[in-house]
């Protein structure tokens, strides 16, 4: 075992009998001896080799000799190897691996991720560019966010940190569905969300509001007690479709100064041929550095019989990043598209009204856009009795 400090195994050498003295001594001023033995007729014991210039003055007072036999310990070790050139080198290139690959991204977890949409989440995740291996310097995880929120219907929102070399991609499943109890189980329509109401549709049920009336969150919509036969009360399974302008605002901010991809022209070709579910690379390496990658498939026949064989022919353009700086309009029309691809992605039935501000800040530009949607706000909420 290496200890962290440096310790020193020595041997009493007592010619007048005074090792006892020596201990007591050594005990009095709290110097810390351990493993003390005798082997073969000889004392020895260890200290730290801060304590030794101290123990040896106790030596000197008890009239006996202290003579070093060993040197234990990681000071030790490294003062021993230091002299050699080698050895330096070779630590100071282990250093320097230690922290070029900290600069990647190596561990991408899923976060909340439900088993059944593990397989499509993270084939989405590692074709939009986050996966193990990936400078880490160039995951934009905004961008990122905006890119597997539009192509993931099946998630409210996906969030992405990093923290060193691990990534992690928060799910938030979809709250869209309303069917959430079972259909033999009496229950209400409430509103998921605040609006103006525009138009319900209720086979089953009792409606509570009408068309023009403003409800909030939790509101009973429709209700699942039902007035039946001889004016007897029983319960339903509330269904059907309630209808309401709903109000809902989008920003973005976009910089004057970005950092942007561009393409240098420079095209590699790649080929790889899929036969049986193996895939043959027809290319000696990939190209390193940063590119954006294009496809198609091409099945081989031969006499008109197509075979289980599929050249894949791949097109790697690559890029290079530049600083650019851009005017308040082109700011504005990235941010237009952005909030674009947010209104598209929303859950509705269609878009009422859309008015937007332009606000030009020190650093860039802010668009607001204030949008009423049509959207079916009800939400099934099991009845409670008792």
């Amino acid at each position: 075992m290496i200890h962290l400090r440096e310790i020193y195994r020595f041997e009493i050498i007592d010619g007048a009998g005074m090792s006892e003295r020596f201990l007591n001594i050594a005990n009095r001023r709290r110097l810390r001896l351990f493993n003390i033995h005798c082997q073969n007729g000889r004392m020895f014991a260890f200290v730290h080799a801060a304590d030794f210039d101290t123990l040896a003055d106790a030596a000197d007072k008890a009239g006996v000799t202290l003579a070093v036999t060993d040197k234990y310990g990681l000071p030790y070790v490294l003062r021993h190897y230091g002299r050699r050139v080698g050895f330096v080198a070779g630590f100071g290139l282990f250093c320097f691996m230690l922290w070029y690959l900290s600069l990647f991204t190596w561990f991408v977890d899923f976060v909340n991720l439900p088993e059944t949409l593990a397989v499509s989440a993270s084939d989405a995740v590692y074709a939009a560019g986050l996966r193990p291996g990936m400078l880490s310097s160039r995951i934009d995880g905004p961008m990122l966010e905006l890119e597997l929120e539009e192509q993931l219907r099946d998630f409210d929102f996906i969030k992405i940190s990093r923290m060193g070399s691990n990534a992690q991609v928060y799910f938030s499943p979809s709250t869209a569905s309303k069917h959430t109890v079972a259909d033999d189980v009496p229950c209400d329509l409430i509103a998921a969300e605040g609006g103006e109401i525009v138009e319900i549709i209720a086979p089953q049920g009792t409606p509570m509001v009408q068309p023009g009336d403003v409800v909030y969150p939790g509101d009973t919509l429709v209700s699942g007690l039902f007035a039946g036969q001889e004016d007897k009360i029983r319960t339903v399974h509330a269904s059907g479709e309630v209808i309401a302008m709903v109000d809902e605002t989008f920003s973005e901010n976009v910089s004057f100064r970005q950092t942007v991809q561009e393409p240098t022209g420079r095209v590699v070709l790649v080929n790889r041929l899929t036969a049986f579910g193996w895939e043959i690379p027809l290319f000696y390496g990939l190209p390193k550095g940063n590119y954006r990658r294009t496809y198609e498939e091409i099945p081989l026949t031969l006499l008109d019989f197509e075979m289980p064989f599929v050249l894949r022919r791949e097109e790697w353009h690559e890029l290079c990043y530049t600083e650019k700086t851009f005017s308040t309009d082109e700011c504005a029309a990235q941010a237009e598209a952005l909030l674009d691809r947010r209104i598209q992605a929303a859950d509705t039935r269609g878009i009422v009204s859309d008015t937007r501000t332009v606000n030009e800040t020190e650093n860039g530009v802010r668009v607001t856009r204030y949008v009423t949607f049509l959207r079916s706000i009800a939400k099934e909420r099991e009845m409670l009795f008792g």
